[in-house]
Protein backbone atom coordinates (compact mmCIF):
# COMPACT_ATOMS: atom_id res chain seq x y z
CA UNK A 1 0.00 0.00 0.00
CA UNK A 2 2.01 2.71 -1.21
CA UNK A 3 0.91 6.55 -1.04
CA UNK A 4 0.22 8.85 -3.89
CA UNK A 5 2.55 11.96 -3.19
CA UNK A 6 0.76 14.10 -5.83
CA UNK A 7 -2.52 13.74 -3.97
CA UNK A 8 -0.73 14.33 -0.86
CA UNK A 9 0.52 17.64 -2.28
CA UNK A 10 -2.79 18.88 -3.77
CA UNK A 11 -4.44 18.35 -0.52
CA UNK A 12 -2.37 19.92 1.43
CA UNK A 13 -2.26 22.77 -1.30
CA UNK A 14 -6.36 22.85 0.02
CA UNK A 15 -4.93 23.16 3.49
CA UNK A 16 -2.91 26.10 2.65
CA UNK A 17 -5.74 27.76 1.46
CA UNK A 18 -7.87 27.33 4.09
CA UNK A 19 -5.38 27.72 7.13
CA UNK A 20 -5.58 31.80 6.45
CA UNK A 21 -9.44 31.81 6.40
CA UNK A 22 -10.09 30.19 9.16
CA UNK A 23 -8.72 33.01 11.38
CA UNK A 24 -9.32 36.14 9.46
CA UNK A 25 -12.86 35.37 8.37
CA UNK A 26 -13.85 35.47 11.92
CA UNK A 27 -11.70 38.19 12.58
CA UNK A 28 -14.13 40.20 9.75
CA UNK A 29 -16.98 38.89 11.35
CA UNK A 30 -16.68 40.09 14.61
CA UNK A 31 -14.58 43.13 13.95
CA UNK A 32 -16.32 44.35 10.94
CA UNK A 33 -19.57 42.11 10.70
CA UNK A 34 -21.12 43.04 14.06
CA UNK A 35 -20.58 46.76 14.28
CA UNK A 36 -21.91 46.94 10.45
CA UNK A 37 -25.11 44.62 11.08
CA UNK A 38 -26.26 47.13 14.09
CA UNK A 39 -25.86 50.43 11.77
CA UNK A 40 -28.04 48.18 9.39
CA UNK A 41 -25.58 47.43 6.83
CA UNK A 42 -25.05 43.93 5.59
CA UNK A 43 -22.20 43.75 3.27
CA UNK A 44 -19.54 42.33 6.07
CA UNK A 45 -21.52 39.93 7.41
CA UNK A 46 -22.20 38.14 4.53
CA UNK A 47 -19.10 38.48 3.13
CA UNK A 48 -17.56 37.00 6.89
CA UNK A 49 -19.83 34.43 6.18
CA UNK A 50 -19.18 33.39 2.76
CA UNK A 51 -15.61 33.48 3.86
CA UNK A 52 -16.24 30.77 7.07
CA UNK A 53 -18.33 28.72 4.60
CA UNK A 54 -15.19 28.91 1.85
CA UNK A 55 -12.69 27.80 4.63
CA UNK A 56 -14.92 24.57 5.67
CA UNK A 57 -15.26 23.70 2.21
CA UNK A 58 -11.42 23.87 1.68
CA UNK A 59 -10.54 21.94 4.36
CA UNK A 60 -13.09 19.13 3.86
CA UNK A 61 -11.80 18.93 0.17
CA UNK A 62 -7.88 19.32 1.96
CA UNK A 63 -8.33 16.44 4.60
CA UNK A 64 -10.76 14.17 2.00
CA UNK A 65 -8.19 15.07 -0.71
CA UNK A 66 -5.27 13.65 1.66
CA UNK A 67 -6.75 10.96 2.84
CA UNK A 68 -6.76 9.82 -0.22
CA UNK A 69 -3.65 9.65 -0.93
CA UNK A 70 -2.78 8.29 2.29
CA UNK A 71 -4.91 5.06 1.57
CA UNK A 72 -4.66 4.70 -1.91
CA UNK A 73 -8.23 5.72 -3.36
CA UNK A 74 -9.78 7.27 -6.81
Amino acid sequence: MASDKDKIAKGMRFLAIALPLIFTAPGIFYLAGIPAYQKGNYLWLVASIILMLVAVFFMVKGLRTVLAGFFDQD
